[in-house]
């Protein structure tokens, strides 16, 4: 994935959304959903791409939302 990218990841007890490149979390939520569907609409927003992470920290889901090339 690239810069500007949306990481959806756990730590310290919650869910949390972080702009790649960026130093600290977007949002905060302590249901995953929750922080899913939120990371979901910044990475559309921002036409770029949301991965997933687990509570380990694996990637579990990566989605693409760059509008295609012209």
């Amino acid at each position: 994935m690239a810069e500007g990218d949306v990481h959806t990841y756990f730590e310290d007890g919650l869910w949390k959304n972080r702009v790649e490149g960026g130093s600290r979390a977007s949002n905060t939520s302590p249901r995953r959903v929750d922080a899913v569907l939120a990371g979901r609409q910044i990475a559309k927003k921002r036409h770029g791409g949301h991965v997933v992470h687990t509570p380990e920290g694996d990637i579990e889901t990566e989605r693409d939302y760059r509008r295609p090339a012209r």
